[in-house]
């Protein structure tokens, strides 16, 4: 089961619609918030971010938040806004996922650590504890990304609740190579999270579909909504399943995604397809 509702107005109706899977009740249920962020406005988006967060966390087992939520592309200010390791807002992730029991993938914020910043995404485990971490390895030479942001080095495996999930940021959608390595690790379920605008919308659509069938995988892709300086978010987060088939979406507008990952379904699924078990890679040698 999948289902949709807007966040505004109105956060206490009934959703307007109830999608089935077609593989019935799950082991894990996915809550993707799709939030308006106001770039250069930090204290005003951790403040909605966790509005949000406390009430989709009554109804999920993992909260995913899109790219760079804390900040949007205010990269100008990059410096004063980055995340440290152990500070305030470390804290209260941490704080969150141990009160409610919730898993939270949180997004990616621009977390310093040595010296360098880094698209970092964090996840936190149902005691509040650090469980892995992933920094965009393939930055984005636009908005001033990849000139002040240090590239990551590893690739993200985190077992949660039993399911191997990996990661990947927005960008790295163009990039199959890493997906397939993922996959090759046994990753069944990518979290993504993103800062797509409306105008690649397009891009967004297949590329998402694209990677999740041909490593016979799920993904979460969680992006932004909202304006920046009068660029359009895409919005458009969604669930696919190994197929390729977008089980659950939202629209353009600010909302929360919900959907079930029944692990067993979508593993049989993926081993039918067996893409990587016949991939011929080797056989190529030009």
């Amino acid at each position: 089961m999948a289902d949709l509702y807007g966040l505004l107005p109105g956060w206490g109706r009934m959703p307007p619609f109830l999608l089935y899977t077609g593989f019935g009740w799950r082991a894990m249920r996915l809550g993707l918030i799709q939030m308006d962020v106001v770039s250069g406005d930090k204290e005003r988006n951790i403040t909605h971010a966790f509005e949000l967060m406390g009430k989709v966390s009554h109804q999920a087992d993992m909260i995913v938040l899109p790219e760079l939520w804390t900040i949007g592309y205010d990269f100008h200010n990059l410096g004063k806004n980055a995340t440290y390791m152990g500070d305030g807002l470390i804290q209260r992730l941490s704080s969150l996922a141990a009160h409610t029991g919730t898993y939270i993938i949180a997004g990616t914020l621009p977390v310093k650590k040595g010296g360098v910043i880094r698209n970092t995404g964090l996840v936190f485990g149902k005691d509040g504890d650090i469980k892995g971490e992933y920094s965009k390895r393939h930055l984005f030479y636009g908005y001033l990304e990849a000139e002040l942001m240090r590239p990551g080095r590893k690739l993200l495996y985190e077992d949660i609740d039993g399911v191997r999930t990996g990661m990947a940021v927005c960008y790295e959608f163009y990039f199959p190579r890493m997906w397939r390595k993922m996959a090759k690790r046994g990753v069944m379920l990518v979290a993504a999270p993103a800062s797509w605008p409306a105008m690649h919308i397009y891009q967004w659509d297949v590329l998402t579909r694209a990677r999740a069938i041909e490593n016979g995988l799920c993904i979460a892709a969680v992006n932004m909504s909202g304006n920046y300086r009068g660029m359009k978010m895409g919005g458009h987060s969604r669930f696919i399943d190994p197929l390729g088939k977008v089980q659950a979406e939202a629209g353009e507008e600010e909302s929360v995604l919900y959907a079930d990952y029944d692990e067993k379904a979508y593993k049989d699924l993926g081993k039918q397809l067996a893409v990587i078990r016949l991939d011929k890679q080797r056989c190529f040698h030009a």
